[in-house]
């Protein structure tokens, strides 16, 4: 489903581009606007996840790094991509306090998790597991190229209208407004509860993820994530909202996190019953 919502926003662009390009040169503007708009499909589906990672400085980690959390990192995504029936995305660390994680790539075959050093030191492994879990749901269900879609937008519009406002002394503000208009469109909750859904499936623990979400929620809260702070059009492919204050309740990106566990607590009473 979320490959025909990425397809949806792919072909709105396109049409935002021609209308414009028509608007100011009638026929020579919408095929100007249209060679932009493929331009920017080309681009979004072959780089949005490099772009993704060096924004926020995300490293590539294996099997063979000298941390024992890294290790178990990449081997519990090993054993759960297995478990999913698809193949382990890459794995990387971002240099981050807070504990949180995200995801991106276009489909199964090109995608890649990275999380944060915070979230290896602030939960038990059979937490980050879950947490893992829930990035598989999105990468399987199509989700990273949806949410990569609207985060190449927003950091296009950002830099157009960024600029604009520059001579006015209005930068900042345009942009964090622009940026926050685009990951509305990109954030959904349904999105959201269907991946914790699928996570608790493919971890078999969905009370780890649970808990997890109750420790994210509370850390995040207290602790500043600077990258995306400069990246706030980012914050829908995180786990849980890393934006900070005032931020992160305009932005509103993902479902409030106590209707996310009582979803995953009534998921495993559910799985309890049945077994």
């Amino acid at each position: 489903m979320s490959y025909f919502k990425a397809a949806g926003l792919m072909l709105l662009i396109h049409l935002a581009f021609a209308g414009l390009g028509w608007s100011i040169a009638q026929k020579d503007g919408a095929l100007i606007g249209t060679l932009i708009a493929l331009g920017f499909h080309v681009v979004v589906f072959w780089y949005a996840e490099k772009i993704m990672l060096k924004l926020h400085n995300a490293r590539e980690v294996g099997s063979d790094d000298a941390s024992p959390m890294i290790r178990a990192f990449v081997a519990d995504c090993d054993r759960l991509a297995m478990r999913a029936n698809m193949p382990r995305p890459r794995t990387y660390i971002v240099d981050a306090f807070q504990p949180n994680a995200f995801v991106a790539g276009r489909d199964t075959n090109h995608a890649s998790i990275a999380v944060t050093d915070g979230l290896l030191k602030t939960l038990t492994r059979a937490e980050v597991s879950a947490v893992v879990a829930h990035e598989l749901a999105h990468v399987k269900r199509g989700d990273a190229l949806a949410m990569g879609v609207c985060s190449a937008l927003a950091v296009v519009l950002t830099t157009i209208f960024g600029t604009l406002a520059y001579p006015l002394g209005q930068r900042k503000r345009v942009s964090r407004i622009v940026s926050g208009l685009v990951a509305r469109v990109g954030q959904s909750h349904a999105r959201e509860y269907a991946a914790d859904k699928h996570a608790g499936e493919i971890c078999g623990a969905p009370v780890n993820l649970a808990n997890a979400l109750l420790k994210l929620e509370r850390h995040t809260m207290s602790l500043l994530n600077p990258l995306a702070e400069r990246s706030p059009a980012t914050a829908h492919t995180f786990v849980i909202d890393p934006l900070h204050g005032k931020r992160r309740t305009a932005s509103a990106t993902h479902p409030p996190p106590e209707r996310r566990i009582q979803r995953l607590h009534r998921q495993a009473a559910e799985m309890e019953g049945v077994e």
